[in-house]
């Protein structure tokens, strides 16, 4: 019988499935256990000897890093055409972008280079970050900008927040902890893609929901998401993704099919929505920016093409303040 014709939890299951889970569950719990700064540094030195050995995906890195240093230095010529950089506000800004202006083929190269490392660093320290206590994660990650949400969920209509794909992701299970040391009070969620293994599916659920962070998946649908917003609950959706389909929309100048669902759920929720960055600042060092996303007044936000606009402008900005962080592996323009 087709592998297409059974249920999709026979099909993710077996004993193939039952050994990846094993191997990665053993894995995982290596990484957690781990110190880390010590998990940052063995992140570091995976992702050199990747970049030493995937020469395709060099190229991948390099072609997307090239569009970005192209528009961000273009947003610079205009800023400083108009005479804007020289104030305090900009001027943050232009600091923020530096690092990803190269001025010759050695620059870029570094940049690739560098992709590789803080993607191993980001992607190993994050596991140990489930072991953490608030205190200890205080001394790993800053949060800036939390104010930003708490003026979100004033309406009661609860919060989009826009998640880029930087940093350790897994950091962004401790929002919870962060969230009600600022003294605000909503559950929260996040979208999440099942994964095809029913056994570390299961695993990984379990860990983040342990954290207090409710999971939706596409089985879900849109209605419960939706209800958790109207609710005043908080959606955490990873909303830079590459898209085989999706609203054509601008990102660092080109236009990429992109993902409708926060503007969906912003329409169908009334929900105001804020963005979230994660920026290697040292060592073992994070710091967790959250940025008001202003819909202008004259959008349609039925209008798929136009929310799908104002989504990657926003997290556009957030990925501009350390696009070294951002995970180019993939092609994505």
């Amino acid at each position: 019988m087709p592998s297409r014709s059974k249920k999709e939890a026979d099909r993710f299951k077996g004993p193939s499935k039952w050994c990846q889970y094993i191997l990665a569950r053993g894995f995982v719990s290596l990484l957690q256990h781990m110190p880390i700064g010590l998990s940052f540094r063995f992140g570091r030195g995976v992702g050199w000897l990747l970049w030493k050995t995937l020469k395709k995906r060099r190229e991948v890195v390099r072609r997307n890093l090239e569009v970005v240093n192209a528009c961000l230095m273009q947003a610079r010529a205009e800023c400083e055409d108009v005479g804007m950089c020289q104030s305090g506000k900009a001027g943050a800004s232009k600091s923020g972008q530096s690092s990803a202006m190269p001025d010759s083929p050695s620059a870029i190269e570094d940049q690739v280079r560098e992709v590789f490392r803080r993607a191993g660093a980001n992607l190993f320290a994050g596991f140990p970050f489930s072991r953490l206590s608030v205190e200890q994660m205080e001394s790993h990650l800053t949060v800036e900008g939390m104010q930003h949400l708490a003026e979100a969920l004033e309406a009661g209509k609860g919060a989009v927040v826009l998640l880029a794909h930087m940093g350790p992701w897994e950091a962004l299970n401790q929002l919870p902890h962060f969230i009600t040391k600022q003294g605000i009070s909503a559950p929260l969620a996040s979208l999440f893609r099942p994964l095809n293994n029913a056994y570390l599916d299961d695993m990984i659920r379990e860990q983040r929901e342990a954290l207090g962070t409710r999971l939706f998946s596409r089985r879900d649908g849109f209605h419960k998401p939706v209800d958790h917003l109207r609710s005043g609950g908080v959606l955490g959706i990873l909303a830079d993704q590459k898209m085989r389909e999706g609203p054509l929309a601008p990102y660092f100048g080109v236009e990429v099919p992109s993902s409708p669902i926060p503007g969906l759920m912003h329409r169908r929720s009334g929900a105001p929505m804020v963005a979230v960055s994660l920026e290697t600042v040292g060592s073992a060092q994070w710091k967790l920016i959250v940025r008001p996303v202003t819909v202008p007044a004259e959008t349609d936000i039925a209008n798929r093409q136009q929310m799908a606009t104002v989504t990657n402008q926003a997290l556009q900005l957030s990925v501009s303040k350390s696009p070294l962080d951002g995970f180019w592996l993939h092609k994505r323009f």
